[in-house]
């Protein structure tokens, strides 16, 4: 029994030893797990995957910015191209002064056009009024009002457009100059509720004075289509003209009406009494001829009276007060005391004299 117990010991021992062995050493038992190499581990494995993440939302910005940038070019070569200054669309080989000339002979003025043309929609009506009468080469807009002084450019692509100014102009090149003369027969038609006023590029003659009339004291904010308004009873109107400057296109207070029919003049005058806007009285007068035609200049006379009675005015501003002047009296010293007037006579020089 004993022999049986001592070896069914060691037997155990034996296969606790192998089992020992065969596992390896416990990691638990030998080394316990820090929690500041598990805190060590994690902030490896967040700082690799920010940095993937940095990398893919730079990546992502930069694509996208080139995106922007590309968007903003071909926006801005639309600008150019509407506005016609693009340097892409400008002819390597400059024109000659023939070819100018017949470039010009081949496009038509546009006034009076509403504001909403340089928008999309507008644009393709515009385009699909004219392309009727031929074939198209170009548009370009003139008369812009911006609300503020900076680039053009930059403004018309931020449509910083003056809130108070509706309308503009704009020059259409065709292909041939007989589209371009049935264009013109567009003139005063009412496009997008506004009159046009169309005329070829090329047409410098003045406006006929025996079938217009002179418009003086107009408000500087007067726009055609009031104008088109005021005179509609006297007649049929073939055009409108409200002059305006060409840096800051704000009206000059002045402009013409021209009428199909001379005895339209005559009624239009008769309307010196009404009031412009309910308020305002504006002067109706014939056309002078002009200086160029043999008219003659307005010279204005100065007549003695008022070189008499011209007052001046010293540094500071005040009137001078003018001196007494007494005729037939002079003043003499009198033991330098006081100055005497003594009254002369021709006489008395006469005996002086002998």
């Amino acid at each position: 029994m004993s022999g049986l117990l001592s070896t069914g010991h060691k037997v155990e021992s034996r296969l606790d030893d192998l089992f020992k062995n065969s596992a390896g050493k416990s990691e638990i038992a030998v080394k316990p797990v820090l929690a500041q190499e598990v805190i060590a581990n994690a902030a490896k494995k967040t700082k690799s995957q920010g940095k993937k993440e940095a990398n893919k939302a730079f990546l992502g910005f930069k694509k996208a910015r080139e995106l922007i940038a590309a968007a903003q070019k071909r926006k801005l070569d639309e600008v150019e191209a509407e506005l016609g200054t693009s340097k892409k669309k400008k002819v390597k080989k400059s024109l000659t002064a023939e070819e100018l000339a017949e470039k010009e002979l081949r496009t038509i003025f546009v006034g009076n056009l509403p504001v909403e043309c340089i928008e999309k929609e507008g644009y393709k009506q515009l385009e699909a009024k004219f392309k009727n009468y031929g074939k198209i080469e170009s548009i370009r807009f003139r008369s812009v009002a911006f609300s503020e002084p900076m680039d053009r450019k930059s403004a018309f692509i931020a449509r910083k457009l003056h809130s108070s100014r509706d309308v503009l102009n704009a020059y259409i090149v065709y292909s041939k100059k007989e589209e371009a003369d049935k264009a013109c027969k567009v003139n005063g038609v009412v496009f997008m509720d506004k009159h046009l006023r169309v005329d070829g590029a090329s047409n410098d003659k003045q406006h006929d004075r025996k079938r217009s009339v002179f418009l003086g004291g107009l408000p500087f904010d007067t726009e055609e289509e009031e104008l088109w308004e005021f005179f509609k009873d006297c007649g049929d109107i073939e055009s409108v003209r409200a002059v305006r400057d060409a840096k800051t296109n704000v009206g000059k207070g002045f402009g013409y009406v021209q009428f199909l029919d001379r005895n339209s003049v005559d009624v239009a005058l008769a309307l010196t009494d009404k009031k412009f806007r309910n308020k305002t009285k504006i002067r109706i007068q014939r056309c002078k001829i002009p200086v160029s035609e043999g008219g003659a200049r307005d010279v204005k006379k100065k007549g003695k009276k008022n070189a008499q009675n011209r007052k001046i005015s010293g540094k500071s501003g005040k009137l001078i007060p003018s001196p007494k002047r007494l005729e037939g009296t002079r003043a003499t010293k009198n033991d330098g005391k006081k100055f005497k007037i003594v009254k002369t006579s021709k006489k008395a020089k006469k005996v002086g004299k002998k």
